[in-house]
């Protein structure tokens, strides 16, 4: 009977099988090919994790959590906002944040099919978060749904880009323009009351 693993090495397997993801696609990730990447058999993975969802929702939990995400104060200036979508799209240049975007896309483009809905989850609160900043700005409830909608579109867009063609995309650049165009346009909103 082979003895049970170390519960303590969980943390450090979820690390090992980070540092893994950021060079390797999910659909190139089996549990038996993680089990040789951290020298052992895949009977640790299975047991800290049960299965290969299981392990890549763990690997996703796990690069929100090392995100600081500050809510978005509703009555925040221009700057706070673009530096909001910083924070929650942007920073790529760090390898796990473009890691933690890649999943995102990825986990995002299948989880429909599955039954999941972490990602639409997800998008929604950052919806609702712009919603409540254009709200607070002035902008009337059809006006700040659709800017919401168009503004989290826009800052993934720019992820996307940035994930795509790191050497001609700023994602961080384009985060920045994306709050102050949101800003001028509610402002005008404003104006116009």
């Amino acid at each position: 009977m082979p003895r049970k693993p170390d519960p303590t090495r969980k943390p450090a397997i979820l690390e090992q099988v980070v540092d893994h993801f950021v060079q390797t696609k999910i659909e190139d990730v089996t549990v038996r090919g993680l089990g040789r990447v951290l020298g052992t058999s895949a009977y640790p993975v299975v047991y800290h994790f049960g299965s290969r969802e299981a392990l890549i929702d763990s690997v996703v939990e796990h690069l929100a959590a090392s995100r600081s995400a500050t809510p978005l104060d509703p009555g925040a200036d221009a700057d706070a906002l673009a530096d909001h979508l910083v924070a929650a799209f942007g920073g790529l240049d760090d390898p796990h944040r473009a890691l933690a975007a890649r999943l995102t896309f990825e986990l995002g483009s299948v989880e429909s099919l599955d039954g999941r809905d972490r990602q639409r989850r997800a998008h929604r609160c950052h919806v609702a978060a712009i919603r409540a900043w254009c709200r607070a700005h002035g902008a009337d409830p059809v006006l700040a749904e659709r800017a919401a909608q168009h503004t989290v579109m826009a800052a993934r867009g720019a992820q996307w880009g940035a994930l795509v063609d790191r050497a001609h995309a700023d994602a961080d650049a384009a985060l920045r323009r994306i709050a102050h165009d949101l800003a001028a346009g509610t402002a005008g909103a404003d104006r116009a009351r």
